[in-house]
């Protein structure tokens, strides 16, 4: 019996112990991610996207609803009329802002998806759309995934919206609405490329994955759209294939390296090897190639081709000073045989984190999200890309508001870059 009860410990201890499966840790990120999507400027977004999703909507059930269009209904018509974001004024965003603080718990609570969409809400002001003509069931959810998708291209893209509302996108859309098109596969890079910055490495490494199973089944996929979006140059198909698989494994990789487990590190190390082996198809030579390179060098042994790779990236644009420092210290270690020093306490996961991510944020900065609204042939996209500023801006003057900033402060702001805003906030606030 004293046998069995000791047994039967071991048992238990182990089962305590024993590291939690792929499966496991996956939806340990999907129960992280949903307590993490409101917070900081995604309720001001979330706020003035329902503006424009509820001006399209009929609903008349809930009286919450119906406080909410009654006030936000007018501004949604005054912000159609405006295609350049200075011509949206202080009093215009103050009272926003006010609507806001009154419908915060109607924000936060409320799924925008149950409103018709944006494109539909842009047709009901420009084309008189009635809402029997708008998109439903199947087409509707399909049109929701390619909004949620390009509204996250443009939060990467945008000083002014970033991460935060990258995030709240990425978790908004579902890839499996969408027809399979490269369209579909951008996505999934791109979510995982938000969830890897947000630290979500495994439902990250998920989109990758899943991405490369797709790209594998699609061989003869064009795929133009995507190396447009990522900056990749212009290649041929065959060779958009395999830059499309290297920096899919390259980030999938990147994804494994910051995870705890030892089975990761090697999958990370496999991953690696596998960019390499594109990027030489393409004769490729850039920060992505150096930082790889130097990293996979180091774990095989192989310190003086490391040093090669790290002299090139040590002339980075994409460098800080202080990674400029990190590398040039590297380079030092190896000179004296001491790899193991560089590896744990220099050129870390965090550093491949940090240079991959600049690379990848380098070419979205770059992208003219007006043409891409145009070249997907979005009805009413030349009207549509003129509100893109407009409604970053909103946002941002929404957001200073909800930290505190007061209306004479936003109009002082405001007023360096204008003499009419200005007199604006000079209006609402007699005493300025």
């Amino acid at each position: 019996m004293k046998k069995l009860f000791y047994l039967t410990c071991l048992l238990l201890l182990t089962a305590c112990t024993s590291e939690k499966t792929d499966e496991e840790l996956l939806e340990q990120d999907r129960e992280a991610l949903r307590e993490n999507l409101i917070s900081g400027k995604v309720v001001p977004y979330k706020f003035v996207k329902l503006m424009f999703r509820g001006y399209a909507s009929d609903d008349t059930g809930s009286a919450e609803f119906k406080a909410f269009k009654k006030e936000s209904d007018g501004l949604v018509q005054k912000i159609m009329e405006l295609d350049h974001a200075d011509e949206l004024s202080i009093k215009d965003c103050w009272s926003m802002y006010q609507v806001y603080t009154q419908m915060d718990d109607f924000v936060t609570k409320t799924d925008e998806d149950q409103f018709p969409t944006i494109v539909d809400a842009f047709s009901k002001h420009w084309n008189g759309t009635k809402s029997s003509q708008f998109f439903k069931d199947k087409a509707k959810l399909e049109e929701e995934a390619r909004e949620h998708g390009f509204l996250t291209i443009l939060a990467m893209a945008s000083k002014d919206l970033g991460t935060e509302i990258a995030l709240y996108e990425c978790a908004e859309t579902d890839p499996e609405q969408l027809p399979d098109t490269e369209l579909k596969g951008l996505l999934r890079f791109l979510r995982g490329f938000v969830f890897m910055e947000k630290g979500f490495y495994y439902l990250s490494e998920n989109e990758y994955t899943q991405n490369l199973e797709w790209l594998k089944k699609n061989k003869n996929v064009d795929l133009s759209f995507t190396m447009q979006t990522l900056q990749l140059g212009h290649l041929n198909k065959e060779e958009s294939r395999t830059a499309y698989h290297g920096m899919n494994c390259l980030f999938r990789g990147v994804d494994r390296l910051m995870m705890e487990r030892d089975i990761d590190g090697e999958r990370a190390v496999e991953d690696f090897e596998s960019v390499l082996k594109d990027c030489k198809k393409l004769k490729l030579d850039n920060e992505l190639v150096w930082v790889v390179d130097s990293y996979v060098q180091l774990k095989k042994g192989n310190k003086e081709q490391a040093i090669v790779s790290l002299k090139k990236l040590k002339k980075s644009d994409l460098l800080l000073p202080e990674d400029r420092e990190i590398v040039e210290e590297s380079i030092t270690y190896l000179k004296k045989d001491d790899s193991e020093k560089v590896l744990k306490d220099l050129y870390d996961k965090v550093f491949m984190l940090k240079i991959t991510g600049n690379f990848l944020y380098n070419r979205i900065a770059q992208v003219n999200t007006n043409k891409l609204i145009k070249q997907k042939q979005v009805p009413n996209a030349s009207k549509i890309a003129k509100k893109v500023a407009v409604l970053e801006e909103a946002v941002g003057q929404i957001d200073r508001f909800r930290k505190g900033k007061t209306l004479k402060e936003v109009g002082e702001a405001a007023g360096k870059e204008g003499g009419k805003l200005l007199d604006e906030a000079k209006e609402l606030l007699p005493e300025f």
